[in-house]
């Protein structure tokens, strides 16, 4: 068990660190500058805990979130996740924490279930950004318990 809790959080970190250079490339190409989840879980930490308005604040939930929660999660229930193998099961994973971000996350910030209220990108940005999460996140599980 502590095995697969920790190659999910070693998994889950890697997925992180993934999305978090495709969000800092789109940042700095210009790409929708004006949809940054990070700023956008800034937000949802002021109004959900009263925490100060923090880039810094944005970013360790962004990797709490990523390693921490939806890696163990996964390293919990990976054996229980339909597919025929690690990445499809990281996909099916990452699409359902899409899901569960639509309608927490999202609605703390403020902007409607599956942020329709930052406009029709938001929710599909979203969606590939969490796509790639967990497709990286069952490839890295994968690699991982073969070593």
């Amino acid at each position: 068990m502590i095995v697969r809790l920790g190659r999910g959080m070693a998994a889950g970190l890697v997925a992180t660190l993934a999305i978090s250079m495709l969000l800092i490339l789109r940042l700095s190409a210009g790409v929708m500058p004006w949809y940054n989840p990070i700023e956008i879980m800034n937000l949802t930490a002021q109004r959900a805990l009263g925490t100060p308005s923090s880039m810094a604040v944005g970013w360790a939930i962004h990797f709490v979130v990523g390693t921490l929660i939806w890696g163990t999660l996964f390293g919990l229930m990976e054996s229980d996740l339909p597919g025929g193998s690690d990445t499809r099961r990281g996909l099916v994973f990452g699409l359902g924490a899409w899901l569960v971000v639509m309608v927490t996350v999202f609605p703390l910030a403020g902007s409607g279930f599956f942020g329709l209220g930052f406009g029709l990108i938001a929710p599909l940005s979203t969606l590939l950004g969490h796509i790639v999460f967990g497709l990286v996140l069952g490839a890295t599980y994968g690699w991982l318990r073969r070593l």
